[in-house]
């Protein structure tokens, strides 16, 4: 609908449309009960300074605003995901933040709380020479669809006014700047980093080099798998020898955490759970037959509420098509079973409805519309000329010029009560519809076909479980942790129930939000974590959605290299791997003095092959793999020399270089300015993780959520 025009006239309503664009940026809004007066209201600390739970409840209420007028319905787990999100964006925030004062790129805003751009800056980017993109998108002049600096200082003139009488545009427009500010600031910022990067032209030359200076080769792979696993035999001592000199391999490397065993009580509908919600809807059947008022009726006692829709044929599910299409106003169904709820069906209307129409209207969107809907509406009604009035005072501009005609639309095109208005009405009749864009005065021109449309309601009761039921599961989880206070009598008790599983956390973060499958698990994982000096006790009961959990912590995890113990089995598997190694690299010497990989294939009975276009800066190629360790060797042999038995990844080489060429750089220049764009990219898309590495970061969440 071209209504939306009516948004450059009308500078209150800019608060829908730049509210579109503010969803980027962090909303206000701090819930102070989530703390006490004894607690710190520190959430971290970066490089010393410390930051409040207040800043980062800003940027999670804002991403929990954007979900919810995105229409995103999210399940609790992505919920959870939410939290991690937004203390991610918190946290790139005041690193970059910090970036901008330690640099001198900002100044700080006391209008605004924030580190910004200076006076000057802003001004260029709001009214001066280089406005902001965004900016001129919405507010452009309707007739010629142009940037109107005029419109745009207007509202910025009037901002004072708007404080008083229209807080929220005020406060979405005070946001939107603060958005202008971060958005500048980090491209200034990313801008310095990347035209920091420099390459040389020997660098460049240098790494082209690696590329063009290519090989063909015929190899023979004596796979380490050609040695049985239970051939290899390895010692405790061994181990813990050879432990020694790896263990400070990324993989040994482990992060802080706890890990625990846990057992649930599911909360589940006993037979006599399901009887009684199937009894009640049965005793409500009359009523809802007989109610007067079927909103009033649903909205109090049924899980599904008054639905305003009507249907048309092969609308509904097949039995309540049948029954809607055949039955007449106040008819019911029987009870029936149907999404895990008993429902009963009742057919509450019945009208014609067309399948299109061709109306005119009036958009009226100031104060104390109504009124002046329902003064149009006696104007036209005593004859007054209804396209004069709206190109007069229709908000629609798009519609108004040609009368306030909107020509044939369908169903689904227009707001549900414009389009209802308009295909259930009278032809030539006015209509007063209220929606989004503000009230419409609607007089139906002409209308397509009209078909039969049934309106159903559906009083519906999901199958729950009973507070007797949920107590009785309670029981007996506080009888399993009053005879069970041990870790081995915890695991003892379960083993011996076969109704109960064993589960196991795996090492888990103090900052992990969920365990799988369980909901509300985020007050388990804290007890874990602010428990575990009382490894091997049960804890308390813990209400996880529709089950109770009990846990007991088995190991706690410091961070940094992990015991022998925990790796053990790490460790048998890399030594096993080394011990092939050196097998297979015995063997192969045992050959002799290799003249040829055909003699290495004749001796080994396998078979010789070739890959080409190798290259010292490959990472893999056909039917090798990823092989650096060989290709980097393999680049120092000149044309038709055999290599010594090289130890790759997955079994020892013989190869033989079958062709050797070499490609002059075709652009000096031209690669040096490619790779440091290359390098620049690289630099600029793992600034953040650069500076986190860098920076001291202390991480309270765990005090809060």
């Amino acid at each position: 609908m071209a209504a939306i025009q009516a948004l450059r006239k009308n500078s209150w309503m800019l608060t829908i449309v730049i509210g579109l664009a503010l969803l980027a940026f962090i909303v206000t809004g701090l819930d102070t009960s989530l703390f006490n007066s004894k607690q710190s209201n520190v959430i971290a600390k970066v490089n010393g300074e410390e930051y409040s739970y207040d800043e980062y409840y800003e940027v999670l209420n804002m991403m929990e605003e954007q979900q919810k007028n995105n229409g995103q319905e999210l399940s609790y787990a992505q919920r959870e995901q939410t939290y991690s999100n937004a203390w991610r964006t918190f946290l790139t925030g005041k690193l970059f933040e910090n970036s901008y004062k330690n640099l001198g790129l900002s100044t700080y805003k006391e209008n605004l709380g924030i580190e910004g751009l200076s006076d000057e800056e802003i001004e260029d980017i709001i009214i001066g020479e280089n406005v902001d993109p965004e900016i001129q998108y919405y507010f452009r002049n309707p007739q010629t669809n142009e940037f109107d600096k005029d419109m745009l200082i207007n509202v910025l003139s009037n901002l004072a006014a708007y404080k008083e009488k229209n807080p929220e545009f005020y406060e979405n427009w005070v946001q939107f700047e603060k958005g202008l500010h971060e958005n500048m600031l980090r491209r200034k910022y990313v801008s310095l980093v990347a035209n920091g990067v420099y390459v040389t032209k020997l660098e460049a030359e240098d790494y082209a080099n690696t590329r063009n200076e290519q090989f063909d080769i015929a190899y023979v792979k004596v796979p380490y798998e050609t040695i049985a696993d239970s051939v290899i035999s390895v010692s405790d001592k061994e181990l813990k020898n050879y432990y020694k000199t790896v263990k400070t391999e990324k993989r040994y490397k482990q992060e802080a955490g706890v890990t625990f065993e846990y057992v649930t009580f599911d909360i589940v509908p006993t037979a006599d759970d399901i009887h009684a919600v199937e009894e009640l809807v049965a005793s409500k059947a009359e009523d809802f037959k007989n109610s007067k008022n079927d909103m009033l009726f649903l909205n109090l006692n049924s899980d599904t509420k008054y639905n305003a829709n009507y249907n048309k044929k092969g609308d509904l599910p097949a039995n309540l098509d049948t029954f809607a299409f055949a039955g007449n106003i106040g008819d019911i169904t029987p009870i029936y079973f149907e999404d895990n709820s008993y429902r009963i069906a009742k057919i509450t209307d019945i009208r014609p409805c067309a399948d299109s129409a061709r109306v005119r209207h009036i958009l009226i969107n100031s104060e104390n519309a109504f009124e002046k809907v329902d003064s149009l509406k006696g104007l036209i009604e005593k004859g007054a000329d209804f396209a004069a009035l709206a190109l007069q005072f229709s908000a629609d501009s798009g519609s108004a010029k040609n009368g306030g005609i909107i020509d044939w639309f369908k169903e689904g095109e227009m707001v549900r009560s414009f389009q209802d208005s308009s295909f259930f009405g009278e032809v030539g009749k006015l209509y007063v519809a209220p929606s989004n864009y503000g009230v419409h005065l609607i007089q139906i021109l002409n209308q397509g076909p009209k078909s039969k449309r049934v309106q159903v309601q559906v009083y519906s009761k999901a199958i729950s479980y009973s507070q007797a039921t949920r107590s009785r599961v309670y029981q007996n989880a506080v009888r399993f942790i009053s005879e069970n206070r041990t870790q081995e009598q915890f695991e003892a008790a379960v083993e011996a129930d076969s109704s109960l599983v064993l589960r196991y956390s795996g090492n888990t973060d103090e900052n992990q939000r969920v365990l799988p499958g369980i909901d509300d698990s985020r007050q388990v994982i804290r007890w874990a974590h602010q428990n575990k000096d009382k490894e091997g006790e049960v804890s308390e009961i813990f209400r996880c959605g529709d089950k109770f959990l009990v846990l007991v912590v088995t190991d706690v995890q410091e961070e940094g290299i992990a015991d022998f113990d925990k790796v053990k089995d790490i460790v048998t598997d890399a030594m096993k791997q080394e011990k092939k190694k050196q097998m297979v690299m015995d063997e192969v010497k045992a050959l002799g003095n290799i003249s040829s990989v055909d003699a290495v294939a004749q001796a080994k009975s396998l078979s010789v092959q070739t890959a080409s276009n190798v290259s010292f800066a490959s990472v893999s190629a056909a039917g090798l793999g990823v092989e650096p360790v060989l290709f980097a060797t393999l680049s120092t042999l000149d044309k038709d020399a055999v290599s010594k038995p090289i130890a790759g990844t997955r079994g020892v080489y013989v190869a033989q270089i079958t062709d050797k060429r070499t490609s002059e750089v075709a652009d000096a220049a031209k690669e040096q300015d490619t790779q440091r764009q290359r390098s620049s990219s690289m630099l600029t898309n793992n600034i953040y993780k650069i500076l986190e590495n860098k920076a001291d970061i202390t991480d309270n969440r765990i005090n809060f959520n």
